[in-house]
């Protein structure tokens, strides 16, 4: 996608952008993503997505760093779907993305995440959207019930959304009312209703897409 402000890729922090539309505190996250090698990857992840690996092209795997922590995520392309796979460095299993176009999702999502930009922002590029699919969590006899990894790609590769959460992650470029510019994430949730902002700083050594 073409964009109207010019920025490399990739830290992500998540601080205040001043004179906003609304008030809102955003947290501050440092992130620089790493190209590994698949031997550096944790061997339980790469069971558990062994399905997806044995179809997937063009995989890369990285280790995504923050200040105090770190995460390992896997790229590849599934049955024609840009997915990103992401571990907590257990190799326990974060989340299961797909990359997609404005035009790819359900109308009225469309709909309302454009209503969103429109009225909060004077201009506004999206530059990278992801359908997130998130394990269900349901509450039974009072406990909270969240379906183990494997269950989580299972649901995932038989595209089961009625056990799958949906939120939709969108990295895009700003100009707010005061003609101030910015690079943020934001998601929203199954509806296309704003849940959260994160405010973006790039770099240009890092962050390899597909």
């Amino acid at each position: 996608m073409s964009s109207f402000f010019k920025y490399p890729l990739i830290i992500v922090a998540f601080i205040a952008f001043p004179k906003l539309s609304y008030a809102q505190e955003i947290d501050v996250k440092y992130e620089k993503e790493e190209k590994i090698k698949q031997e550096e990857f944790p061997e339980v992840a790469l069971e558990l997505i062994k399905p997806i690996l044995k179809k997937g092209k063009r995989t890369r795997y990285f280790k995504d760093h923050e200040e105090d922590n770190y995460f390992f995520e896997v790229k590849t392309i599934y049955k024609d779907e840009k997915i990103s796979v992401k571990f907590y460095k257990d190799g326990s299993l974060l989340d299961i993305e797909i990359l997609k176009e404005l035009d790819e999702l359900p109308k009225d999502i469309q709909k309302n995440i454009q209503q969103y930009f429109q009225s909060n922002y004077k201009k506004h590029q999206l530059i990278r959207i992801q359908i997130q699919y998130n394990r269900e969590e349901e509450y039974e006899d009072g406990e909270l019930e969240i379906d183990d990894d494997e269950e989580y790609v299972a649901e995932f590769l038989e595209m089961d959304l009625d056990d799958l959460i949906i939120k939709y992650e969108i990295e895009a470029e700003v100009l707010n009312q005061d003609n101030e510019r910015g690079f943020f994430e934001f998601l929203f949730d199954a509806e296309g209703k704003k849940e959260q902002i994160k405010k973006i700083i790039k770099r240009t050594d890092d962050n390899v897409l597909y």
